[in-house]
């Protein structure tokens, strides 16, 4: 399995050098039906690079925030 060192900058953790470990995935194009090879080091890649969705930024920061919960105080009952 090949390994890069890549640099990471500096946004909310310091910069540092990471290894990431990448593979190289043999698979057929779902648009193009082409034989591709394409390393990645995510998930079994679905389109060629050629053929490959462009992430916008609204794409990516998508995700949204859990809403809080509010709890009820449950009654204190009087051990008597």
């Amino acid at each position: 399995m090949p390994s890069k060192q890549v640099h990471v900058r500096e946004y909310t953790v310091r910069a540092h050098e990471r290894v990431i470990h990448t593979r190289l995935y043999k698979f057929i194009c779902k648009q193009c039906n082409k034989d591709v090879e394409r390393e990645t080091y995510g998930p079994r890649p679905l389109y060629c690079d050629r053929c490959r969705p462009s992430m916008t930024r609204t794409e990516m920061g998508k995700k949204k925030k859990p809403r809080p919960v509010l709890v009820k105080q449950q009654k204190r009952r009087n051990a008597s």
